[in-house]
């Protein structure tokens, strides 16, 4: 099979000769550009929808936010509540333990008063005026009687005070105690309303503070999807820039291969021209010398020099420059190393989920020399979301194309647009992106890169 590399800057890059201009191959690269194209809309059409999808879940966030904040602010104003009944309550047990102090002392001193009136008090009760009369007849004149019954009145008008004040102090105490205790139990019952109407509004503030949380983490995803889709949209406009470019050098391979076709009909021409007046010039001259030949019959016949005009040789067509060479395994493994995960079906190593593995990893020493594949030219060099920093070659095999991808470089060699040869050093072997050691993450696309990794193939099959 014939390995023919149809675009000029490859040809000139791969095999280091110039190509005829094939019209397959440019109805085929205007096929490749349409098919990039429409992935390219699409991937714009999915951008503005992630665009929409990320403005709508900011506007969901911004309002969940600015609920949380109302609920985190009706929090703060019941806490403050809170802290005040609080100190309400604080102060009504002092107050409640002033007044049962106050209710202890009152009564420590009355019984200090009842232990003064001692028995005189205790024969009221028992015995009613006994000794209060003996007192009276004890007196030795009416004088001393009149003085006598002054003091004992005295002394009743002072033990009945003593006792209605007995009473009176114990019952306005018992009475302050008692309000104060129902003070007391309803400033613990109005407290026990707030911690739990406090409780309904941190489950509350619970509620929107994850819902804040998850808004925060589809606003993350959606802007890594978003810086995913513009790195995707990046790489099929650089693959469309390709193939406009080696469009163009098809056009400009067609112009001169016309010009060259112009320049050789012209000189067929002016060959055509110059052997047919070389034919008339001769004929003419064999007119004459026959027509003197009638005029001279007796004279011997002059020897007859024939001239010969050579003829002018079509130019040669260009030989063929490409090789035959066999392109069932046309590419180079870039790296030696044993396979740590092949392509096809695997869990993922970092969620752990099931996924297909779109190529191969090869396991070696960080720094270690990574080749391109095959010849081609350097579709993208630099960082890419998971691929760390990433190279992709695009190579054109035997009129396919397709796209070779080394990931997780630790650095990069070669730089966009640049033209590599079969084994070029395009950076070295890394961990960088979302990897769990160092390792080259090799990718072979028959075909362009497209989203989604729709075109991947198991390299294994491809490679000598």
């Amino acid at each position: 099979m014939k390995v023919r590399f149809y675009s000029a800057v490859l040809s000139l890059a791969l095999i280091g000769t110039s190509v005829s201009v094939d019209a397959t191959s440019k109805e085929d690269l205007l096929k490749e550009q349409q098919e990039v194209e429409s992935r390219l809309k699409e991937t714009e059409r999915s951008q503005n929808q992630t665009s929409e999808k990320l403005i709508l879940t900011k506007q969901e966030r911004k309002e969940a936010r600015a609920q949380l904040d109302e609920v985190n602010s009706r929090l703060d104003d019941l806490a403050l509540k809170i802290a005040d009944q609080q100190a309400a309550v604080a102060a009504s047990k002092e107050q409640l333990r002033l007044t049962e102090e106050a209710i202890s002392e009152t009564l420590k001193e009355l019984h200090q008063q009842e232990d003064l009136l001692g028995s005189r008090l205790r024969a009221v009760q028992q015995k009613g005026d006994v000794k209060y009369i003996e007192v009276l007849l004890d007196a030795k004149d009416f004088g001393d009687l009149i003085s006598r019954f002054s003091t004992v009145s005295e002394i009743i008008k002072q033990d009945d005070n003593v006792l209605q004040a007995y009473k009176a102090n114990v019952k306005q105490l018992n009475e302050q105690r008692s309000e104060q205790a129902l003070l007391l139990e309803s400033m613990k019952q109005e407290q026990r309303k707030l911690l739990v109407l406090q409780t309904r509004i941190i489950a509350e503030s619970d509620l929107k503070r994850k819902l804040v949380v998850q808004l925060n983490t589809k606003v993350k995803e959606l802007q890594q999807e978003q810086f995913s889709k513009a790195e995707e949209a990046e790489i099929l406009a650089d693959q469309r820039r390709l193939i406009q470019n080696e469009l163009i050098a098809l056009q400009e391979a067609e112009r001169k291969a016309k010009e060259e076709a112009k320049r050789k009909a012209e000189e067929a021409a002016r060959a055509a021209e110059a052997k047919r007046q070389a034919e008339a010039a001769e004929a003419a001259r064999e007119a004459a010398a026959q027509e003197q030949k009638q005029g001279e019959a007796p004279k011997a016949e002059t020897p007859k020099t024939e001239t010969s005009v050579p003829e002018t040789e079509t130019p040669s067509e260009t030989p063929d420059t490409s090789a035959d060479v066999d392109v069932s395994r046309p590419f180079h493994l870039p790296v030696k190393g044993y396979v740590s995960s092949p392509f096809g079906p695997r869990n993922n190593p970092l969620t752990g989920k099931p996924e297909l593995h779109t190529g191969i990893d090869l396991v070696n020493e960080k720094g270690t020399p990574i080749h391109a594949a095959a010849g081609g030219i350097v579709l993208r060099a630099g960082s890419a979301t998971g691929y760390g920093n990433v190279v992709m070659v695009t190579h054109l095999i035997d009129r396919q194309v397709y796209t070779t991808v080394y990931a997780h470089l630790d650095s990069i060699s070669v730089s966009a647009g640049q033209t590599v040869m079969p084994g070029q050093t395009v950076g070295t072997l890394g961990s960088t992106g979302w990897s769990t050691g160092p390792h080259l993450h090799f990718e072979l696309h028959k075909g362009e890169w497209a989203v989604g990794q729709p075109n991947a193939v198991d390299p294994a099959p491809y490679i000598f």
